[in-house]
């Protein structure tokens, strides 16, 4: 199932003025967006497809991505005209038709269910090899009331696509609401096999468990996973969707496309994405710290640190530019001023392990051991993974005195894969005899 796309303040001022397509020999006039309530980016995108459709508009492909483009930034509508005349266009035959018609009935959905169902019935027919299709026509079948109806589609789609978690779930909720929660927990055990952390198929499993009487394995099932119990469904391999989506060039899709490159490391297309934002959205904090962070850790530090200045001087509580103060003072040897940062950070978000972490360090390299040890105790509490705050914990307890916690700390350390430095082991050894050796 397509979310509805984001509308992005795009929605005003739209005017629509299709003349009848071959009549009088006039080509159809493509939607005209008002941009006077567009972000820029958005409106010369759509301003440059209007005048490639005016220059081609015998050619359906630029009706598609017009109406894409449309539709990805919320004109769902206007997608739904630009589809239409795509699908008058091409060819019978022609597998561009089902995209056409697959997201023709998306942009349906809202308003006119069972069109969308019968626009949706016309691809299948035509081309019925698409999973996703089968299950949307499902779901807009469920909808409808013809629960049979969409088993059947379900069905096929679990044919096409045996792994398909998602059709397994559709057919294991239809299995408990019709009263068989027998067959509904096989269907439902195999999805979750599929998707653990889709919390939508632990909800109904608990449910199912319960409704066969076994209410521990219901209780047991909902507390299995990550994320909410009762949200997220199994994930769907979707290509047309995903082309649409990717049209989708507007700040807030920029911005959840650079979070996603820099999460997974891809450094280099985080900095393109951002680089973008920050000339969209010029005086977004969270922006112009986040790319800041990208550069530092692309080893850029001169142009990261104005941004960061940018970024506080816009937000002085924007965490995360403060904490990338912190480490540029840090490694400067500007112990002092990292600490103020560091702390400052922590004004805003007290519950981040890494900047209590990097006090403690800051802090011990000042030798002041009780802050730092408490410091980095708190660093414990709030992720008990962190092996190296472990290793700056059991130095700041042996500078105490406290040579037994001292030991506890290292060997904590180590059992969580951290690097002890053998110096440091053979100083503490010295000082204290290591527990149980």
């Amino acid at each position: 199932m397509i979310p509805t796309a984001r509308r992005c303040g795009l929605l005003g001022g739209l005017a629509v003025a299709f003349a009848a397509h071959g009549a009088f020999g006039q080509a159809p006039e493509p939607p005209v967006a008002d941009g006077r309530d567009m972000e820029p980016q958005v409106s010369l995108l759509l301003d440059r497809l209007v005048e490639e459709l005016r220059a081609g508009p015998e050619d359906p492909a630029r009706w598609l991505e017009y109406g894409e483009t449309l539709q990805a930034h919320g004109l769902v509508s206007e997608a739904a005209e630009c589809y239409r005349t795509a699908l008058e266009l091409l060819p019978a035959g022609d597998v561009t038709r089902l995209t056409a018609r697959y997201l023709l009935a998306h942009a349906l959905r809202g308003a006119d269910r069972a069109g969308a169902a019968e626009v949706l019935e016309a691809a299948v027919a035509e081309h019925p090899g698409y999973p996703p299709s089968l299950l949307f026509l499902g779901e807009l079948r469920e909808e409808l009331g013809d629960r049979s109806a969409a088993e059947a589609m379900y069905r096929r789609a679990l044919e096409l696509d045996p792994g398909s978690a998602l059709a397994l779930f559709r057919l294991g909720s239809i299995e408990l609401a019709v009263g068989e929660p027998r067959e509904a927990v096989g269907l439902l055990e195999r999805a979750l096999a599929l998707a653990p952390d889709a919390g939508a198929v632990r909800a109904a499993l608990a449910r199912a468990w319960t409704a066969a009487g076994d209410r521990d394995r219901g209780r047991a099932a909902l507390g299995a996973g990550d994320g909410p119990p009762d949200a997220g469904l199994p994930p769907i391999e979707d290509p047309v969707h995903f082309r649409m989506t990717e049209r989708d060039i507007s700040s807030p899709r920029l911005l959840e496309r650079a979070r996603m490159a820099r999460g997974a490391g891809r450094l280099e297309d985080a900095e393109i994405l951002y680089r973008d934002l920050a000339q969209i959205r010029p005086h977004d904090a969270d922006v112009l710290a986040e790319f800041a962070a990208v550069l530092d850790q692309r080893g850029r530090t001169g142009e990261a640190e104005p941004l960061y200045r940018d970024a506080v001087a816009l937000d002085p509580g924007q965490a995360l530019a403060r904490f990338g103060l912190g480490v540029l003072r840090a490694r400067e040897g500007n112990l002092p001023a990292a600490a103020y940062e560091f702390r400052q950070s922590l004004e805003s978000r007290p519950d981040e392990p890494q900047t209590h972490a990097a006090l403690g360090d800051v802090l011990l390299r000042q030798r002041r051991f009780e802050p730092a040890l408490a410091a980095l105790e708190r660093a414990h509490q709030l992720d008990p993974e962190d092996g190296p705050s472990r290793v700056l914990a059991a130095v700041a307890l042996a500078e105490l005195g406290r040579f037994e916690e001292a030991w506890g700390a290292v060997h904590e350390a180590q059992d969580l894969g951290a690097v002890v430095p053998d110096g440091f082991v053979t100083a503490l050894r010295a000082k204290h005899p290591e527990p149980g050796r």
